[in-house]
């Protein structure tokens, strides 16, 4: 019997906190007399919202950046970074999407990782778990890791998310949906993964269609089932090209996942990964590794349609063109995987 060692790396997340009432916790967390010397970060949306008034109020004193965008293009987190460098910074508080979260991972890697950030999303983008920072510069998606990145406290508030958008609260959904999917692509404790993956699918499935303070909740517990091993689990095609198309064509992060998860699990089922035929024999109840896969994408595809939420490439422009562009950003372009591609169209 050959030997085989298998490694999980845990991320320095001091605390996750699910419910509501996480500004009475932050300015606990924080203490008043800290106020001063914290960086709150948002975007211009969200700082309009109620709840983020509520925690400003909280908190007097603190700096407030509203000013990041889809994306997160460098030069809005440049700007924070050139206005906070030279500030005596106790922490870092961000509040929305993942846009906001990795850009204030950025400006941390920038200023001093070694700040505390406290993130709160208002999206299920899942940001907020993983050591991953990408940003935007020149119409390319680039990135950075380091396990200091992720953010050392996360509040899982779903009344932070009830004046989100619901095209952004569900699509976004659907890139969490994505996470749990493609996380069960990789080697390493697979099953670990796979259960806490079909954890996510089932939840996300049961409750991303509701509105209530409750479906809002678990989906945000979904989201972090999604990314429990982030630091172990490459992504997949789905988020391969996601990352092309999004940062070329502006196109929101969510969409991205809408656009190309159906179509890479069709991809995969023609060979699928251990990890992904368990999952998809689990939500489908199906028996056979490539039926199941199969039925999963359809599941999924309905899913996104009865969502009414946007799932082609050319929603967004997008040109037959345009589809070797892509190929050649991800480094795939044999006549099989060129095919599923342009079915995005």
């Amino acid at each position: 019997m050959v030997s085989m060692s298998l490694t999980f790396n845990f991320l320095p997340i001091d605390q996750i906190v699910s419910g509501e009432g996480s500004v009475e916790s932050i300015v606990n967390l924080i203490g008043r007399e800290d106020a001063e010397r914290t960086v709150i970060i948002t975007s211009r949306s969200v700082s309009r919202t109620s709840f983020f008034r509520k925690l400003e109020d909280a908190l007097p004193g603190a700096t407030v950046y509203s000013n990041i965008s889809q994306h997160s293009p460098i030069e809005e987190i440049d700007y924070v970074v050139n206005q906070t460098g030279k500030k005596n910074v106790k922490f870092f508080v961000s509040v929305g999407g993942g846009s906001v979260i990795d850009s204030t991972k950025v400006i941390r890697s920038k200023v001093d990782p070694e700040i505390p950030q406290v993130a709160i999303p208002t999206t299920l983008s899942a940001a907020e778990f993983s050591h991953i920072a990408g940003f935007s510069e020149e119409g390319e998606k680039r990135g950075i890791k380091g396990k200091n990145l992720v953010p050392r406290y996360i509040f899982l508030d779903p009344e932070a998310t009830l004046e989100t958008p619901i095209e952004l609260w569900r699509s976004t959904g659907i890139r969490s949906l994505d996470h749990a999917i493609e996380a069960t692509l990789g080697g390493g404790f697979v099953d670990m993964r796979v259960l806490f993956s079909t954890l996510s699918v089932k939840l996300l499935f049961e409750n991303l269609t509701g509105n209530k303070l409750e479906n809002r909740r678990e989906c945000q517990v979904a989201s972090w089932y999604s990314y429990v091993d982030v630091y172990d689990s490459p992504m997949g095609y789905s988020h391969q090209i996601g990352k092309v198309i999004g940062a070329r064509w502006k196109i929101p992060h969510g969409i991205t996942s809408c656009i190309t998860l159906p179509e890479m699990l069709r991809f995969y089922s023609s060979s699928p990964p251990e990890g992904l035929s368990k999952l998809a024999i689990s939500i489908t109840g199906e028996k056979s590794e490539k039926k199941a896969v199969e039925n999963l994408a359809r599941t999924v595809d309905d899913f996104i349609v009865g969502m009414s939420l946007k799932r082609r490439l050319s929603d967004y422009g997008i040109v037959e063109e345009n589809i070797q562009f892509i190929a050649e950003k991800i480094g795939r372009k044999d006549e099989i995987f060129m095919e599923h591609l342009r079915n995005l169209l």
